[in-house]
């Protein structure tokens, strides 16, 4: 039972570590102050620092020796390629499910779907995210492939970075809870093809706004930067003068 609460703690931990580096609370390139984080979160250092050891190994944060543990930076390229690599796999998740489907495992992914439009209704995007990542892992979970299931696994702490990151564009999170039911519509007929394409778009909407969001607050930083430089040069040129 103390296992049980033991890893529910941790995963607590973890998704809130993740919601603060999400939210920008603890943005790209920042060291994660250990002490602090304990003491917001109101844990103690145990779980934290295991949940920082996950996220290390997730490759949400970067442990640099001597110098702490800091939140990693995402260009949209590296965005765009994990996605690359997450569609491929989502989509032969579905292939390789469509033959082990049975009326339970419908049923499931229906009942999932639920409480994803629950969370959406309340505007609860944790829940929304977490009944997400239920969602996919179901299927995933369905095509029976250990290896498929075990590589989507290793990918799942950056795309549920990703994921909460892109839900929070209102737009995204609309279509994209437009889309799932299509999909388990499409497995439930035995439409193996139409199943993977919509599987397939579902994952390249997430992708392509979310590297261009990146790329976006990336060029917005870079003009700041800009903007910082050019008055100060004027200013010394004025000194001068």
């Amino acid at each position: 039972m103390r296992s049980a609460q033991h890893q529910t703690l941790n995963w607590h931990v973890y998704n809130n570590i993740v919601r603060l580096i999400s939210s920008g609370h603890c943005p790209p390139g920042t060291r994660l102050d250990e002490q602090q984080i304990a003491e917001e979160l109101g844990v103690s250092r145990t779980p934290l620092r295991e949940a920082i050891s996950k996220l290390v190994k997730d490759g949400l944060v970067e442990h640099r020796p001597y110098r702490g543990n800091f939140v990693r930076r995402f260009t949209s390229k590296e965005v765009f390629d994990l996605y690359e690599v997450r569609k491929g796999l989502e989509s032969m998740a579905v292939r390789l499910a469509m033959p082990n489907l049975t009326s339970d495992s419908i049923s499931e992914l229906r009942t999932i779907l639920r409480e994803i439009g629950t969370a959406l209704e309340a505007s609860d995007l944790e829940a929304y995210g977490f009944a997400d990542k239920r969602f996919h892992d179901a299927i995933a979970q369905i095509s029976g492939n250990k290896t498929l299931i075990s590589l989507l696994a290793h990918l799942s702490g950056q795309v549920q970075l990703i994921r909460t990151m892109a839900n929070q564009d209102p737009s995204i999170v609309e279509i994209t809870a437009m889309e799932r039911p299509g999909i388990v519509d499409a497995m439930a007929a035995g439409d193996v093809d139409a199943a993977t394409h919509l599987m397939e778009e579902h994952i390249e909407l997430v992708q392509e706004g979310t590297a261009s969001r990146i790329g976006s607050d990336r060029d917005q930083a870079e003009a700041l930067v800009r903007d910082s430089i050019v008055p100060n040069a004027a200013l010394r040129q004025a000194d001068a003068r």
